[in-house]
């Protein structure tokens, strides 16, 4: 676990001053101990030191003043390797932690360091100095950074159909269809000239035009949200190919090696049989039956509801209660518009089930909805408040 600091995107430091003295297990085991189902499931900081995704938490004591009633300093430092907004909400759930064994004791967010930024400007600072070593007749640095830039062949990302894309798009015979800009400028880094981004994840249906008569790889992102693209993609275009990022990892972030292996162990998508009145094709596949929800996994509903507390997530179950999706609640009307949720029987949601969703969960098949609230309407589908639990 501790390599993770090699590749940590934030250092988390925080100030702690507990009203006796503490040792180092102590501090750990309050941090686990009070955080853990604070943010749900995913974000528990066990899971994510698992996962790799949270480096070894390291203390740093400052002081420990007298045998039984002095204080105990210390240092926090925490790397991650999440997102910024998952990295402010997980250092905001370890601020709350207010004992340590026995003792009241205080946890403060210092700062968040970016690691990146902190390699880019050490980069830009080293490759100057070097830089006027080699060009020693320019008296600018930036003079010559600018000299050597000109002199490599860095390829431009340009405007294809209304969408960011390699310079070899236009006349390519197979393109890569990304997600968005920071990907595409990831893979021309690389020397890969013929991606072309979709504009994120709402899918502009300029794509359509733009992939016309090409051989498409889709390049997704480690993440559930890359499966939400390739659907709406389907919806539009022909995909011959599937490539993925490892698990947890952006396309924008990954290293050549990385891209290269995953192109190279793409995998062929089910071929496309039916026109969407657009220019694209989409897979016509038949929607497997669903099973009525036993009132077992009724049962089982409630703990996992009460747990979502506080989170705004949507999650989205087949009748067997496996988990398919997760989203916010604030992107189900959005996913509801482009994605068929075809092996989707339950969805439980921390947030009110409206008339409106609740007529689109109908149209999309759904039999149960577990939620902590419902405006007053008759529906045929099965809801559950937190209070039937």
């Amino acid at each position: 676990m501790g390599k993770i600091t090699e590749n940590a995107k934030y250092l988390m430091k925080f100030s702690l001053e507990a009203d006796s003295l503490v040792e180092r297990p102590d501090v750990i085991g309050a941090i686990f101990g009070q955080t853990e189902g604070l943010l749900g499931h995913g974000m528990d900081l066990k899971e994510l030191q698992e996962s790799g995704r949270i480096g070894r938490i390291e203390i740093n004591f400052e002081s420990r003043e007298g045998k039984g009633d002095g204080k105990t300093r210390a240092e926090i430092v925490v790397p991650s390797n999440l997102s910024i907004k998952e990295t402010v909400l997980l250092a905001a759930s370890i601020e709350t932690v207010d004992k340590i064994g026995f003792t009241t004791a205080r946890v403060h967010l210092k700062n968040i360091e970016d690691i990146r930024g902190s390699k880019r400007n050490y980069i830009e600072s080293r490759s100057k100095e070097l830089l006027s070593g080699m060009y020693g007749k320019f008296t600018d640095p930036k003079e010559a950074l600018d000299k050597l830039s000109q002199e490599v062949n860095i390829a431009e990302a340009i405007d294809y159909k209304g969408l960011c894309s390699g310079p070899d798009v236009p006349r390519a015979k197979e393109v890569i269809v990304v997600e968005g800009r920071a990907d595409v400028i990831n893979l021309l880094k690389y020397g890969i000239k013929n991606a072309i981004s979709v504009d994120g994840s709402r899918v502009s249906e300029n794509i359509v035009d733009a992939v016309r008569g090409k051989t498409v790889t889709v390049f997704l992102d480690g993440d559930r949200g890359g499966e939400m693209i390739l659907k709406r993609l389907n919806q539009l275009i022909k995909v011959d190919f599937i490539a993925k990022a490892p698990d947890g990892k952006e396309v924008e972030e990954l290293t050549g090696k990385e891209i290269r292996q995953a192109i190279k162990a793409r995998r062929k998508e089910r071929p496309n049989t039916q026109s969407n009145g657009s220019g694209g094709r989409y897979s016509e596949k038949p929607a497997p039956e669903k099973k009525a929800l036993s009132e077992s996994n009724i049962e089982k509903l409630g703990p996992v509801l009460k747990d979502m507390l506080g989170t705004k997530e949507v999650r989205f179950l087949d009748s067997e209660l496996n988990e398919v999706h997760r989203a916010t609640y604030g992107e189900l009307s959005e996913l509801l518009k482009i994605v068929d949720f075809d092996n989707v029987s339950v969805i439980l949601m921390d947030g009110k089930l409206t008339k409106s969703l609740a007529e689109q969960f109908e149209k999309k098949g759904i039999s149960t909805v577990a939620c902590f609230d419902k405006e007053r309407f008759k529906t045929g589908i099965r809801t559950l408040c937190i209070s039937d639990f």
